[in-house]
């Protein structure tokens, strides 16, 4: 199959960018292996058919009818149509995204609300450390691959989403208690790992207690741990 197992479980959670990695895929295959192209359509169209539904009817895959040829013409038709819809949809997401950011930093600025603020030092040790753990993830063969992508998928926004001045740390969070949930459970040399996390953590921690007005050196607790939870073999 052109769409094997594990380029299935590495497709991202929206539409648009999914479609794109299958386009792209039946363009290389286009170029490299034309003989092949018809076989890979009709795999590209049943993947479609089976996802689309979880995107609440945002396109239509369109039906099939028996005869080959004509069948292959429609499904090649409907993937350069959704394939321009789903340029036209991230070229509009990425817009508005920078005309939030922008609003956001203004208001930052300005001081109309609340928000993180790290220091110089700070920010340049986080951006080393989110560097160092892409690459340790990217290169680990303990991961499966499409927990690897997900993981890779958030350690991107919550980096691209990181300035001096941030309005939450919502990102930051999810990456840190995702990846330390997930690699606490691998086996293999995960140490590595582990330390840029908790590094991170020791630096966003206190950046967050400042902002609510309480001691930087306040011990990072979740909620329901106990004083004498501790974490052995890299494991919280």
């Amino acid at each position: 199959m052109h769409f094997d197992e594990d380029f299935v479980k590495s497709l991202p959670d929206d539409w648009p960018h999914t479609t794109l990695l299958i386009s792209d895929k039946l363009n290389f295959i286009r170029e490299h292996d034309p003989d092949a192209l018809h076989a890979a359509v009709e795999e590209a169209w049943a993947l479609l058919s089976v996802l689309s539904p979880k995107w609440d009817e945002q396109f239509t895959v369109p039906e099939i009818y028996g005869d080959r040829d004509s069948d292959i013409a429609v499904m090649l038709e409907f993937f350069t149509e959704i394939n321009e819809e789903a340029e036209r949809v991230i070229k509009e997401q990425a817009r508005e995204a920078k005309l939030s950011h922008y609003q956001n930093v203004y208001e930052i600025s300005l001081g109309n609300v609340f928000h993180f603020e790290f220091s110089e030092g700070d920010l340049e040790r986080i951006q080393q450390l989110t560097n160092e753990l892409r690459d340790l993830i990217s290169k680990s063969e303990e991961f499966e691959e499409k927990h690897k992508q997900r993981l890779l998928r958030k350690l991107e926004k919550f980096q691209s989403e990181l300035h001096k001045k941030v309005s939450d740390l919502d990102r930051a969070w999810g990456f840190l208690l995702e990846a330390s949930i997930y690699i606490g459970q691998m086996g293999g040399n995960v140490k590595p790992m582990v330390d840029r996390i908790r590094e991170l953590v020791s630096i966003i921690g206190p950046t967050s207690t400042r902002a609510y007005d309480l001691p930087s050196n306040l011990p990072i607790k979740l909620l329901g741990q106990s004083e004498n939870d501790k974490s052995e073999d890299g494991k919280s």
